[in-house]
């Protein structure tokens, strides 16, 4: 490892502390970029992409002073600081990809820096450059994820589940059956490559395109099958093994062993959960159904990526801070919240079929710009 406070050209606070989201209890979270020595970038056996741990001593004495006079940063640096930093080639990456989180990093609110530098200055400037179309797809796919992880919570508190699975439940003999393991991987393989045979991965094109395209063969594919989005895979499971010859008793085999084994994996999953839940969280959870402190992230993180779309800019700290509090509260229902995220899915959908905002990002010029910040952090 090298000394980072040599190398380290910005951090910013990150979280609820930069979404002016915080309240008591709240950590604080430090996200940055740092170049990298040549020695390290060029190294064979010293890769780096970034650091995550505690705030590097040497820079502590510049940023905490800066933490110590923000108005609710500086109420939890008793409570648990984090610290991630990122070499600046995987950051422009990220970056170029749309990801939301490096984003976050690169719109933060100047009120939450808490060190930069001139070459960090010339990266923000050019922050509008890495803001595309594609925010469309991955700031919504973060939401759906949280939304994901609260139909999936939701669903344990409602009915949790009593019985660890066993392979009698499936059908399965105790001791593994007729198919080795070795060959439930090779005909898995096969299903797999045929199902991926009938999509579009080795076609040359964008992404957004790819994503564009993707979408429509899978309205296709579920009208074909009269299939629902939450069932099309299994259909298309069917479909491929059909088309593979395969004998009904290897198929009702695998389909038992892979049922088995999604059912052990919910299960650890739940048995996780409801070991290692934060207490306050989960009193949340109690009285309003639900994690509403995912329902807040899904709200926020739908809500940037239209406001990107629509203005070509991206809000990090929020004007709707305290309606996002309020959510995190409970103020929605878990009805009403499914219903404002199909809105918000709508609303995306509309803003990026009209948005100004280029598909991709100027590939050259970002390359050009990240080996000028390389060039400048290596002198």
């Amino acid at each position: 490892m090298f000394p980072l406070e040599h190398h380290t050209i910005f951090l910013t606070l990150a979280g609820s502390q930069a979404h002016g989201t915080a309240r008591d209890g709240s950590d604080v979270d430090l996200r940055g970029v740092c170049v990298a020595p040549l020695s390290v970038r060029l190294s064979l056996f010293r890769a780096f992409e970034q650091y995550e741990g505690e705030l590097p001593e040497p820079l502590a004495e510049t940023v905490i002073p800066r933490i110590e006079g923000h108005p609710t940063a500086s109420r939890a640096l008793d409570i648990k600081t984090e610290c991630v930093i990122f070499d600046i080639a995987k950051f422009v990456g990220l970056c170029a990809a749309a990801n939301p989180n490096a984003l976050e990093i690169l719109f933060a609110d100047e009120r939450d820096w808490v060190f930069e530098t001139p070459a960090w200055r010339r990266l923000h400037d050019e922050r509008r450059r890495f803001l595309t179309k594609k925010v469309q797809q991955t700031f919504h796919g973060y939401a759906m994820a949280q939304l994901k992880k609260i139909k999936t919570h939701r669903s344990w508190l409602l009915n949790p589940p009593t019985k660890k699975p066993s392979r009698e439940d499936f059908g399965l003999p105790i001791a593994g059956g007729t198919l080795s393991r070795d060959d439930q991987n090779r005909i898995e393989q096969s299903i797999a490559d045929k199902i991926r045979s009938y999509g579009i991965d080795n076609i040359d094109m964008t992404k957004p395109t790819r994503i564009a395209v993707q979408e429509r063969l899978d309205a296709f594919y579920r009208d074909v099958l009269s299939a629902s989005a939450d069932d099309l895979d299994e259909r298309m499971r069917a479909v491929a093994t059909h088309g593979l010859h395969l004998p009904p008793d290897v198929v009702s085999t695998l389909n038992a062993e892979k049922k088995y084994r999604a059912a052990m994996k919910h299960w650890d999953s739940y048995q996780t959960w409801k070991t290692h839940r934060n207490p306050a969280r989960a009193e949340l959870e109690r009285q309003h159904g639900y994690d509403t402190k995912h329902a807040m992230h899904l709200i926020r993180l739908m809500r940037m990526g239209l406001e990107a779309l629509e203005t070509g800019d991206l809000r990090v700290r929020r004007d709707d801070a305290e309606e996002l509090s309020a959510v995190r509260d409970g103020a929605m229902g878990f009805d009403e919240l499914l219903a404002a995220a199909t809105g918000l899915q709508e609303s995306m959908e509309k803003a990026a079929a009209m948005t100004s905002l280029p598909a991709d990002v100027d590939r050259d010029g970002v390359d050009d710009l990240l080996l000028a910040l390389l060039q400048e952090g290596s002198s």
